[in-house]
């Protein structure tokens, strides 16, 4: 291709007639007609500039295409991600699908009722058994003295006959059964918040919570439901 200065030349034009006529700085066309660098700040329209001057004298430049000529298919990239997204899009449901529902199904169904649950519900339905709320529960309590400091709570039964028990995890959402034979015990640990019930307060020995032993002022006969363990903080 023929220079700006050949050009130029031919037109019989000087460079401050060149740059008079296009309304740009002379030394910039001094810089494109020596073909040499120009400023920087002026690089990203060194094409422009020259197509404006070859226009002028006469020359066209044509146009490139370089998205065309860009080796990279981007197609494949666009289908990639596409796929990629929608992918990330179904997970995103089902795993939010599969959580509400598992959520409900906890907080919702019914447990399995085994032979103990059924002993429990029997022994209530015989003995007659009125449920006693917390407050109540609390004012029957006296702490007497500490034996140690771990972070247990610890169910001592008396002679009178066992206890049957429910504990329901807080935090994991599970459910323990049990009974407690007679002059035995439970010892659960207290980094975990859970709801106990009790079929029989009156045949409690003591309980030790976080090494506090209490007792019951008398042996009433009730049932406890549902007692937050972490309300017996009240009597230390």
């Amino acid at each position: 291709m023929i220079s700006i200065k050949e050009a130029r030349l031919k037109k019989g034009l000087s460079i401050s007639e060149l740059a008079n006529s296009l309304k740009l700085d002379i030394k910039l066309v001094q810089l494109l007609d020596d073909d040499t660098e120009i400023p920087d700040k002026f690089k990203a329209y060194r094409s422009s500039y020259r197509r404006s001057i070859y226009n002028y004298l006469g020359y066209k430049i044509p146009f490139t295409n370089y998205f065309q000529d860009s080796p990279y298919n981007y197609s494949k990239f666009l289908l990639t991600s596409f796929f990629l997204i929608f992918s990330l899009v179904i997970l995103f449901f089902s795993s939010f699908n599969i959580y509400n529902k598992f959520n409900n199904k906890i907080g919702n169904k019914n447990f399995e009722k085994d032979k103990i649950y059924e002993d429990t519900l029997n022994f209530v339905s015989k003995n007659n058994l009125e449920n006693i709320n917390d407050k109540d529960f609390i004012n029957l309590l006296v702490p007497l003295k500490r034996t140690n400091y771990s972070q247990t709570f610890i169910l001592h039964t008396n002679n009178l006959g066992p206890i049957y028990y429910k504990i329901k995890y807080i935090d994991k959402k599970t459910i323990q059964f049990g009974e407690l034979l007679q002059l035995n015990k439970i010892e659960l640990n207290l980094n975990n918040d859970f709801l106990i019930d009790l079929s029989n307060i009156a045949n409690i020995d003591k309980i030790i919570y976080r090494g506090i032993e209490i007792k019951l002022k008398n042996n009433y006969q009730f049932y406890l439901k549902d007692f937050d363990i972490n309300k017996l903080e009240t009597l230390l």
